[in-house]
């Protein structure tokens, strides 16, 4: 965005100045408004909502000019020709695709989650006047915290245990990133364990686990936190382990599926060290417990499909008397974090962690647009590959 940013800021200047007394007033213009009855406030910005939609805006303008659209990823908006309304007044359709069309993926280094903030450039120029009108649109929110675990290795079959790591034994490069767990009394590890590209919960013998998102100074700056991921529950046996060593390595076969799987399904997400859920706020609430999904072992594309449609939004929001801060960690939690006397597990796999900014100055509130709650995400939660 930057470097958009810094572009249309410098045509600007090469535009709007020209080879006339910089200082002098100008008579020609091109203003742009959201409403054509109200001229007092001109836009220079606008937030649309994730959901996408086709939004018009008016032009004021006793030039001529052209309209074009520019992104750094052209394919998300697109811009109807200008109409004329008379009277030196025009409108223009952005039309924006909805956030479920971006794909999770890695841009330079960083993940790209469903609700990271995207932008484009609305340019309205008269170059014979050497004059030009530019309106920034932006969806989506700031990511504070990204985490799609592509840096994570293991088994990529979900009931296999084989090429897991517990968290203890991550490479040192994979503990610097700042997440931790926490070690239950009386076992001898956290038990979070890396898969290929995604991470499990909990362990085989009933012990729960939990995940927490690492500490950033960002945070202090921060009002309402929206927290992005995807998760599934166990469904199933676990494989039988197997090394290989100098014996072929047997392939493995799909386990049954159970009628009545043996997880509990005991799921909660907490803010810590500043924040309450935004649901809760009223209460002082810090955790909120939500029903996961197994996932669905007669899919044809089972395992790379485990987390399709299984995205959960959780809403935090900083008070006066407990604001976010930079102490303000997310942790999820599978289990009641204690041994199980009986055997009984919560075990639950976790992807595409997102933590997010909210600005209800500037940006949509997705608190409202997910119906006023946390839990399953309603407004874009599509297949994890669209």
């Amino acid at each position: 965005m930057r470097r958009l940013f810094y572009f249309a800021m410098f045509a600007i200047c090469l535009i709007s100045c020209g080879k006339e007394n910089r200082n002098a007033e100008r008579s020609d213009y091109i203003r742009v408004y959201a409403d054509a009855r109200n001229t007092d406030t001109q836009l220079d910005t606008s937030c649309v909502s994730v959901k996408g939609g086709t939004y018009t805006y008016y032009i004021r303008s006793n030039v001529s000019f052209t309209a074009k659209w520019q992104s750094e990823d052209n394919t998300w908006a697109s811009i109807s020709d200008p109409k004329s309304l008379g009277d030196g007044l025009w409108s223009i359709d952005v039309t924006v695709q909805p956030v479920s069309s971006r794909r999770y993926r890695t841009v330079n280094g960083v993940p790209t989650g469903l609700y990271t903030r995207r932008y484009g450039v609305l340019m309205l120029t008269c170059e014979e006047q050497f004059l030009g009108k530019y309106l920034v649109i932006q969806q989506g929110l700031d990511p504070r915290i990204t985490c799609d675990f592509s840096w994570m290795y293991g088994s990529l079959e979900p009931n296999a245990t084989f090429g897991d790591v517990l968290m203890n034994h991550w490479t040192a490069a994979q503990k610097n990133l700042g997440y931790t767990s926490t070690l239950i009394e009386g076992e001898e590890d956290a038990w979070v364990y890396g898969k290929e590209g995604y991470i499990k919960l909990g362990n085989d013998r009933g012990a729960g686990a939990d995940f927490i998102t690492p500490h950033t100074s960002d945070f202090q700056y921060d009002t309402l936190l929206v927290v992005s991921f995807k998760a599934v529950v166990q469904n199933g046996d676990i494989l039988p382990d197997y090394t290989g060593g100098t014996e072929p390595i047997v392939p493995m076969s799909r386990p049954q599926k159970r009628s009545n799987p043996a997880d509990l399904n005991i799921f909660t997400v907490e803010v810590t060290g500043g924040g309450y859920i935004r649901d809760f706020v009223n209460i002082r609430g810090t955790s909120v417990q939500m029903p996961i999904p197994t996932y669905d072992m007669d899919s044809p594309n089972y395992p790379y499909d485990i987390f399709e449609g299984h995205s959960f939004l959780v809403f935090i929001e900083g008070t006066d008397s407990n604001p976010i801060t930079v102490d303000t960690a997310i942790r999820f939690i599978a289990g009641d974090m204690k041994g199980s006397d009986d055997g009984r597990c919560s075990r639950v796999f976790l992807d595409d962690i997102f933590v997010y900014r909210q600005d209800l100055l500037l940006d949509e509130d997705l608190f409202l647009a997910n119906g006023s709650r946390s839990g399953r995400d309603i407004i874009c939660g599509g297949p994890a590959d669209e």
